[in-house]
């Protein structure tokens, strides 16, 4: 649009530096919303809205979307209060990751995913209890049943994910690990869905449990600290079998949480060329309070371990959305109106991994406003 063209908008957020990486934008632009949706990306000077941001000297992306995050509250220890944490922290998409299992799914679309104002997506555990506690979710083995899992998915397919399932050490008592992976593949197989496949913890070598996974499965935890199971060698690079999953269309999530995100692994692996596809806080109520927090400062961490920031973005939006098939995570003509104003605050600021190394930052990643579906959504005061 040119300047001076007197158009109504329902938002204009104006005069920021809009960072949209699938079309290749970063500039310091207006972006107008009517109807839910984006509508211009450009020179807005002249135009009027029934509500306006002033974004100036701030960030400007699309809406953020958290690829591995825990909601079930009240019915496991890890769940959290999706809309108490979303729209103060710029994430318009949350997706559950299996906090809720096959047998308790309807239950947690029924409380959670369908009165929530975030976009709720979700993986179904393939523990038909899901996560109700730390440990042991698929001891009893008559949790663990493929064909009841993938019938979970495929009575609620649109906005369900994939198969999620938890291979640390123990978590099926004396049950092989790789065996549980062939049962999680089965489930995925049997839905046509994707697999996340939690790995800290785990008591196999990584490249085991990577050969058998197809394009678009997701490894969460990818920078975790263990040695067993890790994407680095001894010599603190990464494993031939790890690139090869990558070629292969593997996704590799970071998913922060308490236990898995080590600044010294990311260092090496993104100094050896291994950037994470996704980065996701794995919030839950064990990690809110630190040393998760939420997902701008999980962003604060890489960017403070040298990502560029348009990287960082990316990773949050638009590869996200790749990775769970939907179309959200830019700010192309016609997308959903979902935008995440965000300021880089400068100051002193400690960043915690899961290994309790802390770093100071001199500056984070913080929401100052969001809109969701072409509304605005939540301000800071």
């Amino acid at each position: 649009m040119e300047a001076g063209v007197a158009e109504s908008y329902d938002v204009i957020i104006r005069g920021g530096r809009v960072i949209d990486p699938k079309n290749d934008v970063d500039d310091h632009l207006d972006v107008g919303l009517r109807g839910g949706k984006v509508e211009t990306v450009g020179n807005l000077e002249g135009a009027t809205a029934k509500e306006e941001i002033d974004a100036t000297g701030k960030l400007v992306t699309p809406g953020l979307i958290d690829l591995h995050t825990h909601l079930f509250k009240d019915f496991s220890i890890f769940g959290i209060d999706v809309d108490a944490l979303s729209p103060r922290t710029g994430v318009t998409t949350s997706v559950d990751t299996g906090t809720a299992g096959w047998i308790n799914y309807a239950g947690f679309r029924k409380v959670i995913m369908e009165p929530a104002e975030t976009r709720v997506l979700a993986y179904v555990n393939l523990s038909g209890v899901g996560l109700p506690y730390r440990r042991g979710e698929m001891v009893y083995e008559g949790y663990v049943q493929a064909g009841e899992c993938a019938n979970a998915i495929q009575k609620f397919p649109d906005n369900t994910i994939g198969v999620k399932v938890r291979l640390y050490r123990g978590v099926g008592g004396d049950a092989d690990l790789r065996d549980l992976l062939q049962i999680a593949l089965e489930a995925a197989r049997r839905c046509e869905k994707p697999l996340m496949i939690h790995i800290s913890g785990s008591d196999v070598p990584l490249a085991d449990l990577l050969e058998p996974l197809r394009p678009r499965d997701v490894i969460t935890h990818c920078y975790h600290g263990d040695e067993i199971c890790s994407i680095l060698d001894g010599n603190g690079k990464v494993i031939p079998q790890v690139r090869d999953a990558r070629e292969k269309g593997v996704i590799f999530d970071i998913g922060h949480g308490v236990g898995s995100f080590s600044f010294d692994v990311g260092r090496k692996a993104m100094d050896d060329g291994f950037p994470p596809d996704t980065i996701s806080s794995d919030i839950h109520g064990l990690g809110i309070n630190g040393p998760t927090f939420d997902l701008p400062t999980t962003m604060t961490k890489f960017q403070h371990i040298g990502m560029p920031i348009g990287d960082v973005i990316a990773r949050t939006t638009i590869e996200p959305a790749r990775a769970v098939g939907w179309d959200l995570g830019h700010l192309s003509k016609g997308a959903v109106g979902d935008v995440a104003v965000l300021e880089e605050e400068e100051g002193s600021f400690e960043l915690t991994d899961a290994e309790n190394v802390t770093l100071v930052s001199d500056k984070r990643l913080v929401c100052r406003a969001t809109v969701k579906d072409g509304k605005v959504w939540w301000k800071a005061s």
